[in-house]
């Protein structure tokens, strides 16, 4: 019988709590942890996991050549709500379960938006630049109640996002496929389509999951309908943004400036990175203490519950990959 082993490919993993690595260590498998010490590549995914019965796994690519080779595994358990990066057809046709967590990261996610938000309004990255080059320069910059600010995805996070947004007595614009009545009127939201989103409001925030539909969805035609000097916000997933159109209306000073966590290829280089307007960070949007502890603890429970032969509480399901 070949060997029972739960290999953790993400990382880092239980550095936050040790507990989510207590509720894999309860079993009788055989645990294993990243042996990079880093975000695992493209062409290093298949050697790490190779042997695996189950897998606690991050952001690394699981494509169909991955999953094929990956002979006893039952499931893959990924610690984050996105799953761009798992070929799920690969997997259901493998017999591989795949789970997510996706209330874990909202709260993170959130704050890093509206942190954003107020950084982009305000030019604070722009105001601390200047005074390191001895410029001291003072950006006059506007509050959060003077703009219109657009949400795209009225989920989990775009909902935090409002609630956040509400004691700043902002004026939001919201578009969502299947809109929430109730939440909005208790939140005095504007509900518009896309077309009217981008057309109407100064800064937009996008919270909506990587599927088909969802690719390129913010490109030329929406980023060009957006007000001068607007600002854009994605926390969401890369590939829904088109980067080179960002790049476009970024030379030709139509907008005033993004704030990118998430991006195409990661870690990202490429000509964006010329442009002080846009803020970078590391797809932290998760990144905080107790996110990555309830992530980490969900993945692992419910790796274990499929492995004994239990039903996952997050089991993923192929309308998510619509």
């Amino acid at each position: 019988m070949d060997k029972q082993i739960i290999q953790i490919a993400t990382y880092p993993f239980g550095n936050c709590d040790p507990k989510s690595v207590e509720v894999l260590e309860c079993t009788d498998y055989e645990i294993r942890f990243n042996p990079l010490g880093r975000r695992l590549k493209s062409n290093e995914v298949k050697s790490v996991v190779k042997d695996a019965t189950g897998i606690i796994a991050g952001t690394e690519p699981y494509t169909r050549e991955v999953i094929k080779q990956c002979r006893n595994l039952r499931v893959l358990s990924r610690v984050g709500v996105g799953l761009d990066n798992v070929d799920f057809k690969a997997c259901k046709e493998n017999g591989v379960i795949v789970t997510y967590t996706p209330d874990a990261p909202t709260d993170g996610v959130a704050d890093l938006t509206v942190a954003q938000i107020i950084n982009l309004l305000r030019g604070i990255c722009l105001s601390n630049d200047s005074v390191r080059k001895g410029f001291w320069q003072r950006i006059v910059g506007k509050s959060v109640n003077e703009v219109k600010i657009g949400v795209l995805g009225v989920g989990r996070i775009g909902k935090k996002v409002i609630q956040r947004l509400s004691s700043f007595d902002a004026n939001i614009y919201a578009c969502d496929l299947k809109p929430d009545y109730k939440f909005g009127e208790k939140h005095n939201l504007k509900w518009v389509n896309k077309r009217e989103l981008f057309e109407n409001c100064e800064l937009i925030t996008v919270h909506i999951p990587m599927n088909n539909s969802n690719y390129n969805c913010i490109g030329p035609k929406e980023l060009s309908s957006m007000p001068d000097g607007a600002f854009l916000i994605n926390t969401s997933r890369g590939p829904i943004l088109d980067e080179n159109a960002l790049l476009s209306h970024l030379q030709n000073q139509h907008l005033g400036g993004a704030a990118l966590d998430v991006f195409v290829n990661e870690p990202y280089q490429g000509p964006l990175s010329e442009f002080e307007n846009v803020i970078f960070t590391a797809h932290i949007g998760a990144s905080a203490n107790s996110c990555r502890i309830k992530m980490e603890y969900e993945a692992a429970q419910d790796c274990v519950r499929v492995l004994q032969g239990n039903k996952p509480l997050n089991v993923v399901t192929e309308d998510l990959f619509e």
